[in-house]
């Protein structure tokens, strides 16, 4: 059977990962919040598409159309629009948001179902949320190790101090690495008396 933390406790949510979503700061970088502009976005896993979804601008929204799988096995139809909302920012400028269609939150990201709403209205939580403090500890070290240039296996050897990089910066996050990974190996072993 699996190890420690392996397999789904029975509260677990949903986690935003595993879902479709739209992101507005994608849309402006790519430049497809213009209006009159239409196209398809598309969602790869495993050089797979797990989903499309067509879209139209116009100057205060985004209309979505894509088909949804019924209960029963049926294709539904289904077009939703998304309306756009602004803050300023500081230093000037404007900062674009989506409006929830559910809850009319204003929100960066949408994530699929049936239709396109944002996490709290698809009741969804981040995957970090549903961590054990033995598996934060250890993200939090493989999170040093790639500050360093290094890679996730802990096994590995400590990378070297990267260019440019004070060594008091570099010993203290070095320490704070080396200190995470044996509170986590603690944490686990303690679980097993």
């Amino acid at each position: 059977m699996g190890g420690y933390g392996s397999g789904r406790s029975p509260d677990s949510k949903k986690t935003t990962g595993r879902q479709l979503m739209i992101d507005i700061r994608w849309m402006k970088k790519q430049r497809l919040l213009v209006a009159g502009k239409a196209g398809v976005m598309a969602w790869e896993c495993r050089e797979k598409e797990t989903g499309c979804v067509g879209y139209h601008v116009e100057k205060d929204r985004l209309i979505l159309k894509y088909q949804n799988k019924t209960k029963v096995g049926e294709w539904e139809s289904i077009e939703d629009e998304v309306f756009f909302t602004s803050t300023p920012c500081y230093y000037g400028g404007r900062r674009q948001w989506l409006l929830c269609p559910g809850c009319n939150r204003r929100v960066a990201l949408l994530y699929g179902g049936k239709y396109f709403r944002c996490r709290f209205c698809h009741n969804l939580t981040y995957s970090s949320q549903q961590e054990g403090r033995a598996d934060r500890l250890l993200r939090r070290a493989r999170k040093i190790r790639r500050r360093m240039g290094g890679k996730n296996n802990l096994m590995e050897p400590f990378p070297r101090k990267p260019k440019n990089m004070h060594w008091k910066t570099y010993s203290r996050l070095r320490k704070e690495a080396e200190e995470a990974v044996a509170l986590s190996w603690w944490i686990m072993g303690s679980s097993f008396r």
